[in-house]
């Protein structure tokens, strides 16, 4: 037979047990009240983050003659300098892939593109400067969400602090006879 205090001991640990699990809750979303996002406008602070925060990986380039892809892909395509670079859509659709951040000809680039939503933004840094902190942060109601200096955003923000580079969509086709001496993005190989 149950004894009342043992009754109240137990309702005690599964209290406890609520009230630890809140409290984790609570700190796992602390990111998202730092202080640039407490606008009750953001849509940010309206939408759940589904986790999925990745380091970006650093991605390597090869010869548009070591690339195989089906003519009919899609990549973003960009100008550095006098250099025309690819990024292979397909290859960037992976965990931990959906941003590429590097430095082309002593400018940061970072090149973003959620397949959920299908949007591309391309971000540039100061010329001569460091690598640009964006990494992957989780999905929010279809949509990327980022870490752009340990701040969250919807990739779609638009007071994201960084200046937009131009960029066109065309085909792997299309791309790879206008630019036969292009570099493209390769894929990231996981080893199992």
């Amino acid at each position: 037979m149950v004894t009342v205090k043992q009754a109240a001991t137990g309702v005690g640990i599964v209290l406890l047990a609520v009230l630890l699990a809140c409290g984790i809750l609570y700190v796992s979303e602390l990111p998202m009240l730092k202080e640039s996002n407490t606008d009750p406008d953001s849509q940010l602070m309206r939408v759940p983050i589904t986790p999925g925060e990745f380091e970006t990986p650093d991605r390597s380039f090869a010869t548009v003659q070591e690339t195989s892809l089906d003519d009919q892909d899609e990549v973003i395509t960009l100008k550095i300098g006098e250099q025309h670079y690819a990024f292979p859509k397909r290859w960037m659709n992976g965990m931990a892939e959906h941003v590429v951040s590097e430095i082309y000809e002593d400018l940061p680039i970072a090149v973003t593109y959620c397949n959920e939503s299908e949007c591309v933004r391309v971000f540039q840094g100061l010329a001569g400067g460091e690598k640009m902190n964006i990494m992957q942060h989780g999905l929010a109601d279809g949509h990327m969400a980022m870490l752009v200096d340990g701040i969250p955003f919807l990739q779609e923000a638009e007071d994201i602090p960084y200046d937009e580079y131009p960029f066109e969509l065309m085909t792997w086709g299309e791309w790879k006879t206008n630019h036969p001496d292009g570099l493209v993005l390769t894929e990231v190989i996981r080893e199992l």
